[in-house]
């Protein structure tokens, strides 16, 4: 049983010394002076080290930011996949995209696209153009297109006929 004629012990000198402490700490903290907590320096350090509980401190804010960012991705996650996997993958796309970028890749064509290059193409009518000598009918040996009066003309020969503007 303590003795009542004997005064408790005063915990002034420990507050003091744990309000030095944190005092110091937020100085190290704020100049970023401490190593990396749980590295092999961090654990050499005295168990009343500034710099040890200033990597603690670090460590602490560095886990309520993750915690907050998975809350955050989670609760996205819920309300709109598609923008979550947009936003968890941005990084490796634009990874991706240096990386086409830098070997250009992105010039070789993909297997659909050379298959689509292997398909045939629709033949192109055969069209006269104004100010142009006419150009032969494909199929119709013989026969030639002209542009006459703003139309497509098929005819026999290759001479263009008089216009009546021409006669004139």
């Amino acid at each position: 049983m303590p003795d009542p004629s004997t005064a408790p012990p005063q915990p002034v000198p420990l507050l003091r010394a744990a309000s030095a402490l944190w005092t110091q700490a937020k100085a190290v903290y704020l100049d970023g002076t401490f190593p990396a907590y749980g590295s092999m320096v961090w654990c050499s350090l005295p168990a009343d080290s500034p710099q040890r509980l200033a990597a603690a401190l670090d460590a602490a804010e560095r886990w309520r930011h993750h915690v907050a960012e998975e809350q955050r991705l989670d609760a996205l996650a819920e309300a709109d996949p598609e923008a979550w996997f947009r936003e968890v993958t941005a990084d490796a796309n634009d990874q991706a995209r240096r990386t086409l970028r830098r070997l250009r890749l992105s010039s070789v064509p993909t297997a659909d696209e050379m298959t689509t290059r292997r398909q045939p193409r629709p033949a192109r009518p055969a069209a006269a153009s104004p100010a142009w000598p006419p150009l032969a009918v494909p199929g119709r040996p013989g026969w030639w297109r002209h542009f006459l009066d703003g139309q497509q003309v098929d005819l026999p020969h290759r001479e263009a006929p008089a216009t009546e503007g021409a006669a004139a």
